[in-house]
């Protein structure tokens, strides 16, 4: 177990490096000038030089990598220049609501599919649970900028019964908040339980041909009890690994769904960012999402110790 965690520490530092140099040059080669976007057309080239001295921009490239570098390894990701704000400061003000909305989804989009693939699992001659199946695979064609703007006119124009958009914080007003994420969390559900569905199903297809069944079969167990004691928790790894990379994707994309509500998260911010050229801000966000993608893979291989005890004991 310690073994696994070094190694994802260090991996972690390995990605948080070439992600961190790949995306400063990268930013840097982009026609644009953040000096021009915050000074507007009418400055003066003196201004604009000044102001480019004090962000950072003027000299040699490598020397204002060497410089973001060193400051970087001190845990100083700069300045925002747009709001003039630390980096640090607007991501952790800024995460709150795009965390809320990822971990809403997520969970409820894990409870509905381990829901749906048992019932389908148990009782595969249900008309309804294959129903529901067929539905969740067409969940999975829906754009969901589509869904939005649909759910949008219809829920909360149309009937009335949602707000159009809006953030509230969870433990500060709970109706509130509760109302105004019902839209965007059930729009974010709908993709992620017909993805989850699919691999979840392709799983348990795999973990049928097991010889293990046979035997638990010739020992006179039965297939319910089989499906929900053997063939189900087995399925469950591929899932777990789909589930924490698609949490760590849903942090920084969720920028549609966040600009269609009206939800000032860290995907909003990044998307103002990129229109400003800031580029700390941009590349301390992009970092970040980088840092919890590789967290998100040491929890799952955690958890992969924790349920399948093969794992534990390599």
């Amino acid at each position: 177990m310690l073994g696994v965690i070094l190694r994802r520490l260090r991996d972690l530092v390995i990605v948080l490096f070439v992600v961190g140099t790949a995306l400063f040059f990268l930013l840097r080669s982009i026609p644009g000038d953040p000096a021009a976007v915050l000074l507007g057309t009418k400055a003066s080239p003196e201004q604009l030089e000044r102001l480019r001295h004090d962000l950072g921009l003027t000299g040699p490239l490598y020397e204002q990598y060497l410089h973001w570098l060193g400051n970087v390894l001190t845990g100083d990701f700069g300045t925002s220049i747009k709001y003039n704000l630390p980096v640090l400061q607007m991501i952790f003000d800024n995460i709150a609501p795009t965390l809320t909305l990822a971990i809403a989804s997520t969970v409820i989009s894990f409870m509905l599919t381990v829901l749906i693939v048992t019932w389908v699992t148990v009782a595969p001659n249900n008309r309804v649970a294959r129903l529901v199946n067929r539905a969740t695979q067409f969940g999975l064609a829906l754009p969901e900028f589509w869904l939005a703007l649909l759910a949008v006119y219809l829920f909360a124009l149309t009937f009335g019964w949602f707000p159009t958009g809006g953030y509230t914080p969870l433990f500060e007003d709970p109706a509130t908040a509760i109302t105004q994420l019902a839209l965007p969390v059930a729009v974010l559900v709908v993709g992620q339980t017909a993805f989850l569905t699919i691999t979840m199903e392709e799983s348990v297809l795999g973990e049928l041909t097991q010889l293990y069944l046979r035997t638990a079969r010739a020992k006179g167990v039965g297939e319910r009890r089989i499906m929900l004691r053997h063939v189900l928790p087995n399925s469950m790894l591929p899932v777990l690994t789909t589930v924490g990379l698609n949490f760590a994707s849903l942090i920084g994309g969720v920028v549609v769904i966040e600009s269609i509500f009206i939800i000032p998260g860290l995907g909003t911010t990044l998307l103002g960012a990129v229109y400003a050229r800031d580029f700390p801000l941009i590349q301390g966000g992009v970092m970040f999402i980088a840092f919890l993608f590789v967290l998100m893979n040491l929890l799952v291989d955690l958890a992969y110790a924790l349920i399948d005890p093969k794992v534990r004991v390599s």
